[in-house]
């Protein structure tokens, strides 16, 4: 691939909370709810084999932007919260002149949780609740919390949940929020000011509760018998998956149409043309697959199998079909996103780098070109990609964040089901994203 390039590109950095890729068109020709994905798809290098570093939100998110595994960066379960000083590839565009914000009401990637530092303009709709005071106050607990035991986590977090729900805490996903400050955001561009947005739309990550309409569309008729959380799998007498898998329908039939606003917002600021659209899930979603509901305690294919779509405007749509890391995006977007030739800084044509990445794996280069030849490696390269026996055998020891031993374990979902087996019975009443 040799795409030559003259000018650097914004990027609208598109993230679906939970998104499977089988309830979307471009990988799946039986769904029809998904026509704005589509839509962007047809423009895009579609990732048929893209997959996610860690199963929930946090860890996802840190390899992403760090491009390290979760034994690496250390955002585990264990430690929830990512570390003060550790800089993510949002840094490299904000050092290039970029502006950078970040828009999303997910409660993993605010000031709290130690995400959001290097952006310029961070939304996270929490208000007052957003203070240097309450960040430390939240940065404490997590340790505390993280150094408790099992039983004394479980106690808590049950109680935290009762105190939730009779406070009447808000937990929706404030979707048309996000999208109307996205919007805004985007209204706001100068046309020659480089730009970086974060969104993160929480819809298809449970509860399901997206507007009636879309309930009634997808035939959703008892919703007493749909867990909205994965505790209700504990708690519900009779649990109806089929009911759940339209529940979550509708809810991605939604996010398709709030993705619809946000490109169309692009285009009536005659942005499209100078934007990078990426387009991916941090993880997926188990909707009972061997009565499994969730994400973050299992490493079933619809869980680790991520949906990547990127829409370069100098670049011509096609299939990548080997396997790809979600850490790569690390190296991968500002190497899209390109730089005059003549830039300074990160996002400068100087030389390669390379990832910190263990020995037994294929050595996976940055994109060093930036401003004329983009990126120098092309996708097709087995140095971007590992193989998926490798991978498997990771990603099953590195689940709950250890670094990886030299044990096999097996890929089936069986052995996925062994794991959430294991270990529901630690997890406290809490949500995780």
């Amino acid at each position: 691939m040799t795409d030559a390039v003259a000018d650097k590109y914004n990027v609208v950095f598109l993230v679906l909370d939970s998104l499977r890729k089988d309830r979307v068109s471009a990988y799946n020709e039986a769904i029809d709810f998904t026509e704005n994905l589509g839509s962007i798809a047809d423009d895009a290098i579609r990732f048929d084999d893209a997959v996610t570093q860690a199963p929930w939100t946090l860890p996802s998110h840190a390899s992403m932007f760090t491009g390290e595994y979760p034994w690496e960066h250390g955002t585990t379960h264990a430690r929830s919260y990512f570390p003060t000083g550790k800089s993510t590839f949002v840094s490299e565009f904000g050092a290039a002149g970029y502006s950078t914000a970040a828009i999303t009401s997910n409660v993993w990637i605010t000031p709290h949780k130690g995400m959001t530092g290097d952006f310029d303009y961070v939304e996270n709709f929490l208000g007052g609740a957003d203070n240097r005071l309450s960040r430390r106050i939240s940065k404490t607990a997590t340790k505390l919390y993280d150094a408790l035991g099992t039983l004394p986590k479980r106690v808590l977090g049950r109680q935290l949940d009762r105190a939730f729900r009779l406070l009447d805490v808000d937990d929706s996903c404030k979707s048309e929020e996000t999208v109307a400050a996205a919007e805004e955001y985007l209204g706001e561009r100068d046309a020659d000011e480089g730009f970086f947005l974060y969104v993160n739309l929480m819809e298809p990550h449970e509860p399901y509760y997206p507007p009636q309409r879309y309930l009634d569309e997808h035939g959703v008729t008892d919703e007493s018998k749909i867990p909205h959380r994965q505790k209700d799998m504990f708690t519900k007498d009779d649990t109806d998956f089929d009911e759940l898998a339209k529940a979550y329908d509708a809810s991605v039939d939604y996010t398709d149409d709030l993705v619809g606003r946000i490109t169309d917002a692009l285009a009536a600021n005659d942005l499209d043309e100078e934007t990078v659209v990426v387009v991916l899930s941090d993880h997926g979603q188990a909707l009972g697959e061997n009565e499994v509901f969730g994400h973050q305690f299992t490493v079933m294919d619809p869980v680790i199998d991520s949906v990547l779509l990127v829409d370069h405007p100098e670049m011509d749509a096609r299939t990548e079909a080997r396997p790809f890391e979600l850490r790569a995006l690390h190296e991968l977007v500002p190497a899209y996103a390109g730089a005059p030739a003549d830039a300074r800084g990160p996002l400068r044509n100087d030389g390669p780098r390379r990832l910190r990445v263990p020995r037994e794996l294929h050595r996976v280069h940055t994109a060093r070109g930036v401003g004329r030849v983009l990126p120098p490696v092309p996708l097709s390269d087995p140095r971007w990609h590992e193989s998926r026996q490798i991978r498997r055998r990771r990603w099953r020891t590195a689940l709950r964040g250890h670094r990886p031993r030299d044990r096999r374990v097996g890929s089936g979902p069986g052995r996925s089901q062994d794991r959430y087996r294991h270990d529901r019975n630690r997890r406290c009443g809490g949500r995780r994203r």
